[in-house]
């Protein structure tokens, strides 16, 4: 399983292209050429140019999280800062994949609304993600501190509807095991609730993906 989670051609394929993106449009375009043929400084090192591979991956080695029953929703956070802060949103250069592990029954069935859709939501938890927060703008907007009187009408007002905007990018993706979630560490997330009635905790194997020229030796 630790080899599968880390060196599982699938998963290197996607997490690959997420951290190497490459607009191909105009690939037989000789007078408008797409713009990975400029990076000619790949041919350096007996390198393979623009057209080579894309660049190689740091693979972490698999650990573990546990939570255990009756464990409160976790501080909503990011695993990893922004490399740059003029751009909103640059390239991902740091991925977390993970698998839940649970043992089959009542408090790992996903809860099913009216109309029969997965709500993604059970009893032991699992996590929940802010959609479109790895780009700054969305977290700048979400997260503003507001330093104004608590009178001021539209500043309460604009504090209102940065929390129902928050409210409503919240997804909780519903996993089985064996399943694999990626995530760009720069996602705002957070652990939910433990409610297990029967006591039951909820492991999870993680690994993280980065540039071979980034290293986080603070995270995990």
């Amino acid at each position: 399983l630790r080899q599968s989670l880390r060196f599982h051609p699938s998963i290197l394929k996607i997490v690959e292209a997420l951290c190497n993106p490459r607009d191909s449009s105009n690939d037989n375009d000789s007078t408008n050429p797409p713009l990975y043929k400029g990076n000619f400084g790949r041919w350096n090192f007996q390198g393979l140019g623009p057209n080579g591979k894309p660049q190689p991956l740091r693979i972490g080695q698999v650990g573990a999280v546990v939570s255990l029953p009756g464990a409160a929703d976790q501080a909503i956070h990011a695993d990893s800062s922004h490399l740059f802060e003029m751009h909103d949103c640059l390239p991902c250069h740091y991925v977390n994949v993970f698998t839940m592990g649970c043992a089959s029954g009542h408090d790992c069935k996903a809860n099913v609304d009216l109309d029969g859709n997965n709500t993604g939501e059970n009893l032991v938890g699992g996590t929940a993600f802010v959609h479109g927060s790895h780009c700054l703008s969305v977290t700048a907007r979400l997260t503003a501190e507001n330093d104004t009187n608590i009178n001021d009408v539209s500043a309460s007002a604009a504090k209102k509807d940065a929390q129902d905007e928050m409210h409503m990018r919240v997804i909780r993706p519903s996993l089985q095991p064996g399943d694999v979630l990626m995530f760009d560490c720069r996602t705002l997330h957070f652990g939910l609730a433990n409610d297990s009635e029967s006591g039951l905790r909820r492991p999870m194997l993680y690994v993280n993906m980065t540039h071979s020229w980034f290293n986080d030796p603070k995270n995990w």
